[in-house]
């Protein structure tokens, strides 16, 4: 179903509006950042573009963007390799995000499945996401999606 050549076209059930799943593009930056702060991680577009920019071996990061027939950015996913002494290397979402005023269209899903197909394709027999315990309805997505949970943690962090 994903391309990642041109991107796979999804049809919107509701408006009949085309997406595409492609890599971002710099004049995707400021959107990008706009739905990266609906997640509750406020940036700029030059900040997403050094963070991309520093993500640029194909073979641990994908990002893709997925873009309405329109234009508009519509949604962003990311994806890598995580790596571990003891475990194998599997798939780790590191961020998911559709435009809060068009959910539920399978923008995400289109999304999803770009992110593992990138994953299959790196030799990865898991995909794991690590997901706030307040997105109730993230939850709900993954679950429909076939995701179950593994285990809960304390997620413990320290400025340097």
């Amino acid at each position: 179903m994903f391309n990642s050549g041109g991107g796979s076209p999804l049809v919107d059930r509701r408006t009949k509006s085309t997406c595409a799943v492609r890599a971002p593009e710099p004049g995707d930056y400021n959107r990008m950042a706009d739905l990266a702060g609906q997640l509750g991680y406020p940036c700029r577009g030059e900040e997403i573009g050094m963070r991309l920019a520093e993500m640029q071996d194909p073979n641990q990061y994908a990002v893709y963007v997925a873009q309405l027939s329109g234009g508009q950015i519509a949604g962003w996913i990311g994806v890598y390799i995580f790596r571990a002494v003891e475990l194998d290397s599997c798939a780790e979402i590191s961020g998911l995000i559709v435009d809060q005023l068009i959910r539920s269209r399978g923008i995400g899903k289109v999304l999803l499945d770009a992110a593992e197909e990138w994953a299959r394709r790196r030799g990865c027999n898991v995909i794991s996401v690590l997901s706030n315990v307040t997105r109730d309805r993230a939850h709900g997505f993954y679950r429909k999606n076939g995701y179950e949970r593994n285990k809960t943690e304390e997620y413990l962090r320290k400025s340097l």
